[in-house]
């Protein structure tokens, strides 16, 4: 047991890295020695995992880039990401998570599993590998997948339909294949749940309705699944959320708060407030998440003021908040699947009648428990949530647009978890129609009109594997469930 413990301590002092200067070949294998136990390849893809989503080659560029944050110009960061700059290095080490150092080692541990007839272990690298690789086709699109960890050496590139397909059925696997009377499964090195397996039930059947939800408008006949899962166990509470641990010790802090420790003296001096989020939705609401999302800047006198994306800021400008308490703070876990955000879907399932009649006061349930628990997370004061819950603004029942006001609250929800808010702005509805509405950034390499939906591949691939797409998207060109 001890020696387990060290093992996770010394793949976090590996992983959680401040910055993204390590741009490792994508087609090396980490997992030299086949006879590792299964528990420990899952302990490290989990951390990898976890480190890349939270530092500077996810986080920041897609924050930028969908305009979630500002980068505040010659004031702040520069004009990079926010004009669709993304660095070679967060294409390539992003790629390398998903491939290698998480992905390998999940497909590793699946297989090692397997031959130990070791079920539980098996399902758990299974359910954890789906909700990591559902966000490498949000990114990319088509990528390889059914050939990719085997002795292809130049795997296919699968539609995203198939990919997501192929994830929804890795799920199932999962399920099915889950025994809770064997004592054999991952527990200490299961850092989300401790070996729970109601919980990793749950977790599968989340991740599904979340792949049902995004595949829907460009395959209606996902309406049905979507229907079927508003009934099944699923993450609706807030000890359910699938979150990775980082701790205030040992090198373990958050690699988002690790970075500004290195660089800033732990202060933020390059994030700042998007006007899109604050100015245009938080605070005509006086949303009360905007003292716990952003800090004043020096000379605001208390007042919130963003930026918009590929403009300078100033010195009232806010900027997103540091420290104890915070989402950018040593201990912030990473939030990977949170009860508000099933909430939101099953209102979302009720409010469109996604395989069901429309019901409004269905829909106001659901939206207002998704919306409790996401003022709850971050600490909002109990008077407070209760004054906001009441506004007459959030009553899907008498909204004049309750659609809109639905899908604001669920990217707002989604500001400490970039990928999240980027996937949701885009399924939000049809091309222009999208909530919240953006705009092409001053200075971007697009057509006017145009935004960001997709990462260039990474150059090592485009040219290492002969079945890359010949024709190189464009950074504007739909994904396909980007209706």
């Amino acid at each position: 047991m001890k020696k387990q413990k060290i093992l996770i301590i010394f793949l976090l002092a590996i992983f959680v890295l401040p910055s993204c200067e390590d741009w490792l070949d994508v087609n090396q294998n980490p997992n030299a020695v086949s006879t590792v136990e299964p528990e420990y390849l899952f302990g490290y893809a989990i951390t990898s995992w976890s480190a890349n989503r939270t530092g500077g080659d996810n986080y920041w560029p897609i924050g930028f880039m969908s305009q979630l944050i500002a980068t505040g110009g010659n004031y702040g960061w520069g004009y990079g990401e926010d004009r669709y700059d993304i660095s070679p290095y967060s294409t390539g080490n992003t790629w390398k998570v998903y491939y290698a150092t998480a992905g390998a080692n999940f497909k590793k541990a699946i297989d090692i599993a397997e031959e130990q007839n070791k079920p539980n272990v098996a399902a758990q690298c299974k359910i954890a590998f789906a909700c990591m690789f559902y966000e490498c086709t949000m990114i990319w699109g088509d990528v390889p997948y059914s050939e990719a960890w085997t002795d292809e050496s130049y795997p296919a590139f699968d539609s995203q339909k198939d990919v997501l397909e192929g994830l929804a059925a890795l799920l199932d696997e999962g399920i099915q294949q889950i025994d809770k009377n064997s004592p054999q499964k991952v527990i200490t090195e299961d850092l989300y749940y401790n070996g729970d397996l109601d919980q990793w039930i749950k977790l599968a059947n989340s991740m599904k309705l979340k792949i049902a939800m995004t595949m829907l408008d460009s395959d209606p006949s996902k309406a049905d699944l979507a229907n079927d899962l508003a009934s099944a166990d699923l993450i609706l509470t807030a000890a359910d959320n699938l979150k990775f641990p980082f701790a205030d010790a040992g090198g373990n802090e958050n690699p988002m708060y690790k970075i500004f420790k290195k660089y800033s003296g732990g202060q933020n001096v390059w994030m700042m407030a998007n006007s899109v989020m604050l100015d245009s939705i938080m605070k005509p609401l006086d949303d009360p998440r905007i003292e716990k999302y952003f800090a004043p800047g020096d000379e605001a006198e208390g007042e919130y003021h963003g930026v918009y994306t590929a403009t300078d800021a100033d010195a009232t400008t806010a900027l997103m908040r540091v420290g104890t308490g915070t989402s950018i703070a040593a201990d912030s876990p990473d939030l990977i699947i949170s009860s508000s955000e099933m909430n939101y879907f099953l209102a979302e399932i009720y409010l469109r009648g996604i395989g069901t009649s429309p019901d409004l006061l269905k829909a106001d349930q659901f939206f207002k428990t998704g919306l409790r628990h996401s003022l709850e997370y971050y600490n909002v004061a109990s008077s407070d949530i209760e004054t906001f819950l009441s506004k007459p603004e959030l009553d899907l029942t008498t909204s004049s647009d309750p659609l809109t006001t639905l899908q604001e609250q669920q990217w707002i929800d989604l500001y400490n978890r970039a990928l999240e808010s980027w996937v949701q702005q885009r399924r939000s509805g049809v091309e222009g129609s999208e909530v919240p509405a953006l705009k092409t950034p001053n200075g971007a390499p697009v057509p006017e009109g145009e935004i960001a939906r997709r990462w260039p591949y990474p150059d090592d691939e485009l040219t290492g594997n002969i079945n890359a797409p010949n024709e190189v998207p464009h950074l504007w060109d739909n994904l396909w469930f980007d209706k």
